[in-house]
């Protein structure tokens, strides 16, 4: 996978953190910086471009922000595993400034101001040899639970929506779902392994800026115990 050069204010390469492994095959706060491990991924229909920053709010917890301007970024790891045995994902994320006149179901508009990517391979008795890609969205326009075609990518890239518009702008906002169970409802068919998990922010279609937050990702068997 190529990587790219990109611009960071503050990113501090740590030992990535561990997690059992019949608890979590991803298992990342950043409480420790970014670790070596997450790279720009280059999931968007240009080169990556944006800034990304290791944060510490005020109370001491740390987290990666994204910032575009006119532009996309992508950062992810790359962490194999089978969703069959792990579907649960936990994150949460935060926006603190939107893309303008986004819509992205439109190549035009086809911007968000947070985005998490999961890329699974093609299973091993399909005929399709491509990878595809299910996103999450904090979206500006469509309302939560709206499932839609990537405009570049219609076959092998959908989004569901899971946040929209500007309520809770400035607040983090924890997610949780199943990515068997929207592999299955987006694509209709059952996924094969997951590759790479990536945070993105866009602006590059609308020609505006972003800025958002992610932090405490995870990979469970079953919801986590509160």
């Amino acid at each position: 996978m190529k990587h790219f050069t990109f611009a960071v204010l503050f990113l501090v390469l740590a030992a990535p953190s561990v997690a059992r492994p019949d608890t979590s095959p991803v298992q990342e706060d950043f409480e420790h910086g970014v670790s070596s491990q997450w790279t720009t991924e280059g999931l968007g229909p240009q080169k990556d471009q944006g800034m990304v920053e290791a944060m510490t709010e005020p109370g001491g917890n740390h987290f990666l922000r994204i910032s575009t301007d006119g532009s996309f970024y992508s950062l992810g790891i790359d962490s194999p595993f089978d969703p069959e045995k792990y579907p649960v994902l936990s994150w949460r994320w935060r926006v603190e400034r939107m893309p303008e006149r986004a819509d992205i179901a439109s190549r035009s508009g086809d911007d968000a101001a947070a985005r998490l990517f999961v890329v699974f391979r093609a299973p091993k008795d399909s005929p399709r040899a491509s990878d595809r890609k299910l996103e999450y969205v904090w979206d500006t326009t469509h309302p939560a639970g709206t499932i839609l075609p990537d405009p570049y990518a219609p076959e092998d890239q959908k989004a569901i929506v899971l946040e929209s518009g500007s309520a809770k702008q400035g607040q983090w906002v924890r997610e949780q779902v199943n990515l068997l169970d929207d592999y299955k409802r987006a694509f209709g068919e059952k996924p094969g392994w997951v590759k790479t998990i990536a945070f993105a922010s866009d602006s590059n279609e609308t020609r505006s800026k972003t800025i958002s937050d992610f932090d405490d990702l995870q990979i469970n068997p079953s919801a986590p115990h509160k």
